[in-house]
């Protein structure tokens, strides 16, 4: 189901019942990844169409904001990595994944928006910048940074004393961050030669802890890339533009 055709251009629109959520996704997006896992989380039955996002259909493009994730339900139309899992939490509350604490819950999006911010030194790394050759001394330089801005996470999560940001199991905030860090994991593979100078340093224990923890839980196994999968799916992606070739290609990474 997820490893389905990323429909394109000229695709036909694929049927939708009302009863049923169907998600509009892009299988290695880190965007879309976050509401993969809280639907995961929850057990909750779903549908993927996967979207190819570079040669989008017009159908949509007409209904959403072209862009990833996208879910369907009951008629209507919910854009939005954090608005969805939102929405998924409340209309699904078992296992509720935010805290009922308002402040808590206030807290722990501060942590989702501060680790976002992760962001503008990972994407240089492993992706294609549009109209330019990110060098690798750019690189090492962005990682350096990262891992300066890992230590604000090193902080909270010693702070927490838990094994997860959500105590003995993982919470909103845990989802919404994991689908960096899984690109994180990655980039000593995708970077080859220079691999060694992109690996977590050893003061950083509490996250290299959370990281593991993560990688254990059921909806990380179920959905989630291995390290050496998300080396080659990149890759082959900043290679070729294509979707579905770096899946098929790198299958059983």
């Amino acid at each position: 189901m997820w490893e389905s055709a990323h429909l394109d251009a000229g695709s036909d629109k694929p049927a939708i019942d009302d009863n049923k959520i169907k998600l509009y996704n892009m299988r290695f997006c880190p965007f879309a990844e976050r509401t993969v896992l809280v639907l995961l989380a929850k057990k909750v039955p779903f549908e993927v169409v996967n979207i190819d996002l570079k040669k989008k259909p017009d159908w949509f493009v007409e209904s959403t904001l072209g862009k990833v994730p996208v879910i369907l339900h009951k008629g209507k139309i919910i854009p939005e990595s954090l608005i969805t899992s939102d929405y998924l939490d409340e209309v699904y509350p078992e296992p509720k994944l935010h805290p009922s604490d308002p402040l808590q819950k206030a807290l722990d999006r501060v942590v989702v928006e501060k680790q976002s911010q992760m962001m503008k030194y990972l994407y240089p790394i492993f992706a294609k910048v549009p109209g330019r050759v990110v060098t690798n001394e750019e690189k090492v330089e962005h990682f350096k940074n990262l891992v300066e801005h890992l230590k604000t996470f090193e902080v909270e999560l010693a702070s927490r004393g838990t094994t997860y940001l959500g105590g003995d199991e993982p919470c909103m905030a845990d989802y919404m961050i994991w689908p960096y860090f899984e690109r994180i994991e990655a980039l000593p593979i995708l970077l080859g030669e220079l691999g060694q100078s992109f690996v977590l340093s050893s003061n950083l224990g509490a996250v290299k802890s959370w990281m593991n923890a993560m990688r254990m839980t059921e909806p990380v196994k179920a959905y989630g890339f291995s390290p050496a999968r998300m080396a080659k799916i990149t890759q082959i992606h900043n290679e070729t533009g294509g979707y579905d070739d770096a899946l098929k290609e790198s299958y059983g990474l």
